[in-house]
């Protein structure tokens, strides 16, 4: 029985390695030799992953075994797997085993369980295709384009992919966060962001008021000409808030989870013909335009990552990754 080292969840940030089966695959199935894997959100707060399984899901390798009725993919192939096709149920994208030795793909052919890696893209960055699928779908749900006004809650890892991808597409956004370490303002400002003002610098409306000026609502007074708010942060006031940033026909995108509720007066969201919209991972034309702005360098995202881990100190690493005042994007050097 071949066996491989497995990445196992223990609990809120626990994990250890241990020695399991080596998994086998079927005819329409690879199996991915793991390369880089970064830490996602949920592998730090245990959304989604069960003690005493596999986790891990943000991830890319190589193709060690191809089934014989695999016509997409050969052995030695470079892949970014799709998290939530190459398991059984999307129930399981958090447990499909990026911090272990090997992955079995299911449905491997192109453009489901796995995706070739055009050569240009390295494996660090391979390692970041979906959490950067996540915020680039932020900013495709609303439609943003370049010329319009917007404006992103959050800088955290999803915050900064979500600027990144916007930023690739040619525009100038503007990041509200509540605190910002000196290497993260730093990095905004390379990136060719616009960073408001923290909360004890000034005033973010009176600042995007001088930054971008304001039309006039449908009624009566005047509303900040922004276009689009990508909530990347679960921000507790965001209805609230955007009603005062948005402009008639403004959108909201709703990527950061919050489970508080929040209030919404109807008579805002009729007398400004503002659009609420909801985020949810990535869909295929998301990962498409991620993997060109990689390959074409329009990004800085390898500057996201801030601390790479061996293999073998997977459990510091995801210590690591809950340090927010030091740590974005954590990787795991898996060979």
């Amino acid at each position: 029985m071949a066996t491989m080292k497995a990445g196992i969840y223990k609990g809120m940030l626990e994990a250890a390695i241990e020695e399991i089966e080596r998994p086998e695959i079927g005819p329409g199935e690879i199996l991915v030799k793991t390369v880089r894997s970064s830490i996602c959100g949920s592998d730090i707060n245990g959304a989604g992953v069960e003690p005493g399984k596999q986790f891990g899901h943000e991830t890319a390798g190589w193709v060690a075994e191809v089934g014989k009725d695999v016509k997409d993919f050969k052995e030695g192939e470079r892949v970014w797997v799709h998290p939530s096709r190459c398991v059984s149920s999307i129930i399981y994208t958090c447990q499909a085993g990026g911090f272990s030795e090997y992955i079995k793909v299911l449905n491997a052919t192109e453009g489901q369980g796995a995706w070739h890696l055009p050569d240009n893209i390295s494996w660090d960055e391979a390692s970041l295709i979906e959490p950067f699928g996540v915020g680039t779908r932020g900013k495709n749900r609303p439609g943003a384009k370049p010329g319009d006004n917007v404006v992103v809650y959050g800088a955290g890892s999803i915050g900064l992919f979500c600027l990144s991808a916007l930023v690739a597409q040619g525009i100038k956004p503007v990041v509200v966060d509540i605190v910002l370490s000196d290497y993260k303002r730093a990095l905004l400002e390379k990136m060719g962001v616009i960073v408001a003002p923290l909360p004890e610098e000034g005033d973010k409306f009176e600042f995007l008021t001088d930054l971008w000026g304001t039309v006039p609502k449908r009624g009566y007074g005047n509303a900040i000409n922004v276009d689009i708010v990508v909530d990347c942060a679960g921000a507790p006031n965001m209805v609230e808030e955007f009603f005062k940033l948005g402009k008639p026909d403004a959108r909201l995108s709703i990527v950061g989870i919050n489970m508080k509720p929040q209030d919404i007066i109807t008579y805002q969201v009729m007398s400004s013909e503002g659009h609420i919209l909801g985020s949810n991972g990535y869909d295929d034309e998301d990962i498409r335009e991620v993997m060109d702005n990689l390959s074409s360098g329009r990004t800085l995202v390898n500057e996201i990552i801030t601390h790479h881990f061996p293999f073998s100190e997977l459990d510091a690493a995801l210590k690591k990754a809950a340090d927010k005042t030091e740590a974005i994007k954590v990787i795991v050097d898996m060979e």
